[in-house]
């Protein structure tokens, strides 16, 4: 009997509470998220936040977490006194500004206001970035306890709300701007002279990555601060994008045909441009793009299934497509065009399938094609007769690199890649024009005015698509129009740029190919320097002693800068010829380091006077590829990057003055522009933009 009373006494208490948890909300409500976290239908949420969440004095309204179990969706930040918003400035000034800035206007670490956030707007989302951190940065977490956590959102949720109403709040995540300025030919032939924007991917037509911007100098370099930073979605591929920036528009690729404009006063994304792949990319190399164009109001993109793509400069509306080749023929482009005049000219890749090199002018307004050289001559033209066997059919000779412009001359300076089949020359004999070469194309019709072969019949893979560096210099006292260019097959060359004279050159690293240069030019091969089947090792590497990472040409120290790698490496041949067959690599060797060879990075300084090394730098935390580029400025620095370090060199002495540490491999070049009254130093590191000035007064 008294079991009997027991039972029933139990079964009233869980009816009794029973129906206090069905018609008393909050316990209701409580009981369904404990019972979907139990169940594992709430994620990213712990059971000691969920205790924070269920307590009654937590404040949070539970219903609709209850209802979708989505914390991103449902969680709100509970905190709504001033004392709590209050408390929430003092900790961020104290534990995020540092990084975020001032009333999150960004800094070393992005602004928090008047764009989206990138990992999440909701009160949960920002919870969740703060209390976890974000993997691969400095933003670190458990920095604050939870309840702080709140009264921090609730401060940078007033921030965001009077940036809304203040107007420079996104619209659709587009900060709202004025329309692009009109990029006219006139200024491009202008941007050698100019220090207000960086218009063209090297800066100017001479390619000498050069600003006349002094107001960052030697004596002010030490105080260059982080003015914003712009972070972008992770990528498997390096990003090796230059910006283009025109007035207030920043303009930046993302691996591998993503365009994105930014304000360049704050990083604000203004639009973006996401061109779908095929599936079927058929790619020697990396998935990667170095940057775009502009021209009138247009942004040109060269796309890596071969496409040519004008942009509407102010909203990244498409205004033509033009297919430049069929990619599943392996063609592609990974380089910014050149706008000259009315054209835009490309080059393509893929000298490393079957195919026909040619670089190519289009109407800038149309997409027209306007002419085409093709880098390998067909029977009847000049320089078929360098290619035995018919071999000019498949020659290669890509023209991924981006080339220099002499308007005075009229006359396009483009590198030319190596020949396929590669490493056996003896599939193709002759010395395989224009291969290997530097080529000067009247930049009206396209016609051959002059070419210079530095490495003939190829065999080592050792590309020639550096962009030069078109200087005027007095030489043997006269002013001479000089063309200058570190190779990638370890020398250095001065030719003249209007007829193709070979002056002189020198190896400026470890080369063990060659015991020099003939009176005009040609290498004097070693023997034993030919690819073999069981490999033979040399000096430079398949990676060349540089590669296409922009040098830099200063006309005050009248000293050009290469960014250089000591490495050496194995060459093999294979007898047999490969298969032709379209879209699949044509190749009849390989190419690769060897175990235990030590790599060494180094920036030198070359006197085109004497083809001599006047100083170099070691880049001690680098044993790889230095990938990223150099701009030489009319304050006497050259800036260069080592790994993740961004760094300023005394121009002429090639001293360290200033160092900054990014958190990213940079394997971009830096630019230069000013911000108003300011000079600012842009660069890609990792997927990281970072701009940087000088602190107070320049």
């Amino acid at each position: 009997m008294k079991l009997v009373t027991r039972l029933g006494l139990a079964a009233l208490g869980a009816a009794a509470l029973g129906a206090v948890v069905l018609f008393v909300p909050d316990l209701r409500w409580r009981g369904v998220v404990v019972a979907r976290k139990v169940t594992g239908q709430i994620q990213d949420v712990s059971w000691a936040e969920l205790l924070d969440i269920e307590r009654p004095t937590g404040h949070f309204e539970l219903h609709r977490l209850a209802a979708s179990g989505n914390p991103y969706s449902s969680v709100e930040d509970p905190v709504s006194s001033a004392q709590d918003r209050a408390r929430g400035k003092e900790l961020f000034a104290l534990r995020c500004a540092k990084c975020h800035g001032t009333a999150a206007a960004g800094g070393l670490a992005p602004r928090l206001t008047g764009n989206s956030l990138r990992h999440g707007d909701s009160d949960w989302a920002i919870y969740h970035t703060i209390t976890r951190g974000v993997p691969g940065t400095a933003m670190q977490g458990g920095l604050l306890d939870r309840p702080d956590v709140w009264r921090v959102i609730a401060y940078v949720r007033d921030l965001r709300a009077a940036a809304d109403r203040g107007g420079s709040a996104a619209v659709n995540g587009a900060a709202v701007v004025e329309p692009a300025e009109d990029t006219t030919a006139a200024q491009l032939l202008d941007a050698a002279t100019s220090e207000a924007q960086w218009r063209l991917p090297g800066g100017a037509y001479d390619g000498q990555r050069y600003t006349h911007d002094a107001q960052i100098n030697t004596t002010n370099v030490a105080r260059l601060a982080v003015q914003w930073v712009h972070q972008f979605p992770s990528s498997p591929a390096p990003n090796e994008t230059a910006p283009i920036v025109v007035g207030h528009y920043m303009y930046v690729t993302l691996p591998p045909d993503t365009v994105v404009a930014l304000d360049a006063r704050s990083g604000e994304q203004l639009w973006q441009y996401v061109r779908p792949m095929p599936a079927d990319l058929r790619l020697c190399c990396l998935t990667t793009n170095r940057g775009v164009a502009v021209l009138g109001r247009r942004v040109y993109l060269a796309t890596l299934d071969a496409h040519l793509v004008a942009l509407d400069a102010s909203t990244g509306k498409v205004l033509w497509d033009h297919q430049v080749e069929d990619y599943s023929h392996g063609y592609s482009m990974t380089s910014a065009p050149l706008p000259i005049g009315d054209a835009v000219i490309v080059g393509v890749g893929g000298g490393d399938f079957p195919v026909r090199g040619f670089i190519e002018a289009y109407d800038a307004a149309t997409g027209t094609p306007r002419w085409r050289f093709h880098t390998i001559p067909e029977p009847g033209e000049p320089g078929n007769e360098t290619w035995g066997n018919g071999s000019w059919k498949t020659g290669g000779g890509g023209a991924w690199g981006i080339g220099a412009y002499d308007p005075e001359l009229g006359l396009i300076y483009w590198g030319i890649g190596n020949p396929a089949p590669d490493y056996n020359p003896r599939l193709r004999p002759g010395d395989n024009l224009y291969s290997n070469s530097v080529v000067a194309l009247e930049a009206a019709s396209g016609k051959l005015r002059w070419h210079f072969q530095f490495s003939p019949s190829d065999d080592h893979d050792w590309d020639s698509t550096q962009t030069p560096s078109l200087i005027d210099l007095k030489d043997n006292g006269t002013v001479q129009k000089l063309l200058a260019v570190a190779n990638r097959n370890g020398f250095f060359y001065v030719l003249d740029r209007q007829t193709g004279r070979f002056i002189r050159g020198a190896p400026y690293a470890r080369q063990t190919w060659a015991s020099g240069l003939s009176a005009t030019g040609r290498p004097l091969r070693l023997p034993n320097a030919d690819p073999t089947p069981q490999g033979v090792f040399l000096y430079p590497s398949v990676s060349g002693a540089t590669n296409w990472w922009p040098s830099a040409y200063s006309p005050a120290t009248q000293l050009y800068y290469v960014n250089v790698l000591e490495s050496g490496g194995l060459f093999f041949a294979i007898e047999s010829p490969p298969r032709i067959e379209l879209g699949h690599m044509y190749t009849s060797g390989a190419a690769r380091a060897v175990e235990g060879e030590t790599a060494a990075a180094y920036v030198r300084a070359i006197d085109p006077l004497t083809a001599k090394v006047r100083w170099e730098r070691h880049n001690a935390a680098l044993s790889e590829a230095p990938r990223g580029g150099l701009l030489a400025t009319a304050g006497g620095l050259v800036f260069g990057s080592d790994g993740p370090r961004l760094y300023a060199l005394d121009a002429a002495a090639g001293t360290e003055l200033w160092s900054f540490g990014t958190g990213g491999h940079i394997s971009a070049p830096p630019v230069s522009y000013r911000l108003g009254e300011r000079q600012v130093i842009a660069v890609m590191a990792g997927q990281d933009l970072v701009t940087f000035q000088i602190s107070g007064k320049p």
